[in-house]
Order: structure tokens, then C-alpha cells, then sequence
């Protein structure tokens, strides 16, 4: 009697979807921790670095260290921006798959709830079937 649900490998198929955009999202916020922790890092680096210059070639020194390293502050940022695009797209992309899971659970549910209700009028049918045919014989 128990009918299967009809989109029950559609639901397997948007439950993967839902892990793999999850696993996609986790990875790109990973990701843009480490940036940012880099980023801290190299600022933390740089605002302690000391700056006394006692000849032209440490001055020399000194100021390509400090170009080399707003180069590397810019291009960290750069690389941020881009990566906290990649954590939007990403946490989009999660939001609509689980949108679209849950749909078809919700469908699912239903379904369930349905197969078990037609379960049980069967099962009262067949007891009223019972209950009726032990009456009559009672009285015969």
C-alpha cells in the first residue's frame, strides 16, 4: 500500500547540493580568515619595524622595505575584497540550495503524512470490515 515519494531521489540530489554549497562556503571563509589574519600580521610587522637610518644605503633599505611592504598591504587587500565577494556569492549560493532542499522535504512530509493517513483509514476500514462481520455472525 506504502507508495514511495516520487521526488525522493530529486531530494537526495538537493540534499548533496546543500552540503557541497556549505562545504563551499565553509572554504571560502576560511580562506578569508587567513587573508585578514595575514593582513593583521604584516600591519603589526611593519608598525614595529624600526626606522633609524644610520647610513644612505639602510635609508635606502628601509624605504624599499616600506614600499615592498604597501605593495604586499595592498595587495592583501585587494585579494580581501575579492575573497569577501567569493564568501557573498558563496553564502548565497548555500541560501538557495537549502531553499531548495527544504521544499522538497517539505513536500516529503506531506507525503509521508499522506501515506500514513491513507494507512490508517485502511487499517479502520479493515477493523469496521472485522467488526461488522462479527456482529452479523453474532446474531445469526
Amino acid at each position: 500500500m506504502t507508495r514511495s515519494f516520487s521526488l525522493a531521489g530529486l531530494l537526495r540530489v538537493r540534499e548533496i547540493q546543500e552540503r557541497a554549497a556549505a562545504q563551499r562556503l565553509s572554504r571560502a571563509v576560511i580562506d578569508a580568515q587567513h587573508t585578514e589574519a595575514r593582513d593583521r600580521s604584516l600591519r603589526a610587522h611593519l608598525a614595529g619595524a624600526g626606522s633609524e637610518a644610520v647610513d644612505v644605503r639602510s635609508l635606502a633599505a628601509l624605504a624599499a622595505a616600506r614600499v615592498a611592504g604597501r605593495t604586499l598591504l595592498a595587495d592583501l587587500t585587494a585579494l580581501s575584497e575579492l575573497q569577501e565577494q567569493t564568501v557573498d556569492h558563496a553564502r548565497a549560493e548555500h541560501a538557495e540550495a537549502r531553499r531548495a532542499m527544504r521544499g522538497l522535504d517539505r513536500l516529503a512530509e506531506a507525503h509521508a503524512a499522506r501515506m500514513r493517513a491513507a494507512e490508517l483509514h485502511a487499517e479502520q476500514s479493515e477493523l469496521d470490515e472485522i467488526g461488522s462481520r462479527t456482529s452479523t455472525e453474532g446474531r445469526s
